[in-house]
């Protein structure tokens, strides 16, 4: 039987249990509620950031293997700026001020003496200096400017938005082992300061190849744009990323560059960093090894050359370039630009001062004139010349053309206008000459009359009015070579078309330049025969780049005749691996059909050199022609006219040894006067150590080039000295 009390207990049980189940029911609904919707808003407040992790550039490689352009560390100074945001202004301040001071003192000195207050003695903390990275104009490649480091310049380092704010932004590289020793020790006076290390580009060899082999630097604003637009989801760029800005580096970016890294970030909606999500992180990858054909020692030579020509005893020659070219594959073996630059110079940007320099006008020393500048051909034009000569019919390699000295084109007869041509060196005569003996002694009469026949072929209607010109652009002349480096210039060959356009353009920018005359303008428009004359001599405006004659000259050295783009390719590779990833294939452009005339050019070249003659006979007196027999073309070219004349420019191509040609060299000194002067013995140069076997061209062993690439310009000039006392064309 069941009592009161009995019940009254059971109903206290039930009312507490009743109680208990409301308060589990109440904090399970707050859990899967309400705190659920709390952080499903937490999480949707937060988002991912994902940072791009910078990779290694690939190595550049000669034909041998040796490193020519590599990877080294660079110490880093960069500040965080996830925790500088969280700082005091104050703090901020002083540490910016420290900061500086400390980057801007000499090494050498007591890295540890501030000033009370924490502020370092000496230091402007107020803006008014030129700061660093704001000295180079715009459009100048880099952004190092100035080695003050302001105030100024750290505050708009952290607010550039070229930097992603989730990683520490740099603000000074390759700071000296003592600053990086004391900025660890004193971490407590730099809050968010951190110091890295981070891989920029090495050169080895110094300045050895700086024009070939090119150099990287930031972004510009175009090319980030471009990027911005439509970036590579293999390897994207960031807007403070470096590129390939000329050369190699430029040419094979997209090998060079390495595959960036990848990590992701889970940030509130200040931008603060929450967690890295681990497992998203992706390594970064180094790039391709690009292997070049060039070979590092016949590199070597070939600057050395063109340094002693320059600094030899009289010699007002200021600049040069040269070329050496496989004629069976069209593969660069070396190519040097005078005057040169160090492009560990551009690493992390250039200064205002150093960037003026290098893009002076007057010395353009970033500009690689085997390739980018073109200059008046001069007699290695005969070469192209002959061949329309011979394809048109107007001569025949054995019948002879009488050779007095001196061409008279006008008629009635004047030695005014252009009309009265002669040979070089005053007008001596060599009677009855053949196309072999015209080459060998470069005979200019020989010339201005196959100009004057192609003239009046043309005028008679029974040629096209450029049927010399087309002719001689098959040799490559008047367009680019299709050479796998950046800024080409395709020369040029004048047409009576071209010369029209230029007088239309010169009357419609200004009547004045001919005198508000109406007939002038019109007279200016017709080609003459004196043009004509002229083109055959490689003169009249004829421009092409030495690797142009390089390369016409290399259908000749061809038995079969073919012309092969030019290439500094041996293969690309995986890093630091033999596993090929682009290998070098070699591309006939055309060939040339000597027909039975490439004997007679043989013969002419050969006598160039080999003959008592020849116009570089005393030149190669002394070179060991039983080892390698060289064949070649000296050239003179007139440079400007008038009060504006300068020294003429010293021009040699070579080929050898015959008949199994494997080398081909081109020669330009500026200013070096006669071609047997400066530019066939800077060919000797580069050809002897070859001929004597001081080295191998297929196979590494003999040569050593010295440390860091080293040319005592003034040693070779003496050493050297001896070669080319002649005088010739």
């Amino acid at each position: 039987m069941t009592t009161p009390d009995h019940r009254h207990r059971l109903g206290l049980l039930a009312v507490a249990s009743l109680s208990l189940f409301g308060a589990l029911f109440a904090r399970l609904w707050l859990l899967q509620v309400v705190e659920e919707v709390k952080a499903d808003l937490e999480v949707a407040s937060n988002a991912t950031r994902t940072v791009i992790v910078p990779a290694p550039r690939g190595r550049i490689l000669d034909r041998h293997n040796v490193v020519l352009v590599d990877n080294r560390v660079s110490v880093v100074v960069a500040i965080d700026w996830q925790e500088y945001r969280d700082l005091e202004p104050e703090v901020q301040r002083t540490m910016l001020e420290r900061l500086a001071s400390t980057l801007n003192r000499d090494p050498a000195g007591d890295p540890g003496e501030e000033d009370e207050g924490g502020s370092s003695s000496g230091t402007d903390s107020g803006s008014g200096e030129s700061e660093a990275g704001d000295s180079v104009p715009e459009g100048a490649e880099g952004e190092r400017a100035d080695p003050k480091v302001t105030v100024k310049f750290l505050q708009k380092r952290l607010n550039d938005s070229r930097f992603n704010h989730l990683r520490p932004i740099p603000v000074a590289e390759d700071i000296p082992v003592e600053t990086e020793i004391f900025l660890r020790e004193q971490a407590q006076l730099f809050p968010t300061v951190v110091v890295e290390r981070q891989t920029v580009r090495a050169y080895p060899y110094g300045s050895l190849a700086a024009h070939l082999l090119g150099y990287v630097g930031p972004l510009s604003d175009e090319q980030w744009a471009k990027f911005d637009k439509k970036n590579d989801p293999a390897k994207p760029y960031e807007q403070s990323d470096e590129i390939g800005k000329t050369g190699v580096e430029a040419t094979y970016e997209r090998f060079l560059r390495g595959t960036p890294g990848r990590q992701v970030f889970e940030v509130d909606a200040a931008g603060r960093i929450v967690r890295e999500l681990v497992d998203r992180r992706v390594e970064p990858q180094p790039g391709d090894d690009v292997h070049l054909s060039i070979d590092i020692r016949i590199q070597y030579k070939t600057e050395e050359a063109l340094a002693a020509q320059l600094a030899r005893s009289g010699s007002r020659a200021t600049s040069g370039a040269a070329v050496v070219v496989d004629p069976r594959n069209g593969q660069v073996r070396a190519m040097a630009s005078w005057p040169t630059y160090d492009p560990a110079e551009l690493v992390g940007g250039i200064s205002q001062e150093l960037w003026a320099e290098l893009t002076d006008p007057d010395t353009k020393v970033l500009s690689n004139r085997a390739i980018q500048e073109a200059y008046p051909a001069a007699s290695t034009f005969k070469l192209a010349s002959s061949y329309a000569g011979l394809s048109l019919g107007i001569i025949q390699p054995d019948v002879a053309v009488a050779d007095p000295g001196t061409h008279q084109l006008c008629s009635p007869p004047r030695t005014t206008d252009g009309c009265l041509k002669k040979n070089s060196g005053g007008g001596a005569g060599h009677g009855y000459i053949t196309l072999p003996t015209a080459l060998t002694v470069s005979s200019d009469v020989y010339y201005y009359k196959i100009g004057e026949a192609a003239y009046y072929l043309s005028a008679r209607g029974d040629a096209p009015e450029d049927a010399f010109q087309q002719e001689i652009m098959r040799l490559g002349y008047g367009a680019r070579t299709g050479i796998d480096l950046t800024g080409e210039s395709a020369g040029r060959v004048p047409t009576p078309e071209s010369n029209r356009q230029l007088a239309d353009s010169l009357w419609e920018r200004s009547r004045e330049n001919y005198d508000n005359d109406e007939a002038a303008w019109q007279d200016a428009r017709r080609w003459k025969v004196g043009y004509s004359a002229d083109v055959a001599i490689g003169q009249f405006d004829t421009l092409v780049t030495p690797l142009q004659t390089a390369m016409a000259y290399s259908t000749l050295a061809n038995a079969d005749g073919r012309l092969y783009q030019p290439s500094i390719l041996s293969h690309v590779a995986r890093s630091n691996s033999a596993t090929l990833v682009k290998p070098f294939e070699a591309v006939i452009t055309r060939t040339i059909d000597w027909r039975d005339w490439r004997p007679a050019f043989l013969e002419g070249f050969a006598g160039v050199t080999q003959s008592p003659s020849g116009t570089a006979y005393s030149t190669f007196s002394s070179f060991p022609m039983d080892r390698f027999a060289v064949s070649g073309k000296t050239g003179t070219a007139e440079v400007g006219d008038g009060s504006n004349q300068k020294r003429d420019n010293s021009l040699f191509v070579a080929y050898g040894p015959n008949p199994d040609n494997n080398l081909v060299v081109s020669v330009m000194i500026e200013g070096g006067g006669f071609g047997s002067q400066s530019a066939a013995p800077a060919a000797y140069m580069i050809l002897e150590p070859v001929a004597t076997g001081e080295f191998v061209q297929d196979r590494p062993g003999g040569f050593t080039v010295p440390r860091r690439g080293y040319i005592d310009a003034d040693s070779a000039a003496e050493r050297t000295s001896s070669i080319g006392q002649g005088g010739a064309d």
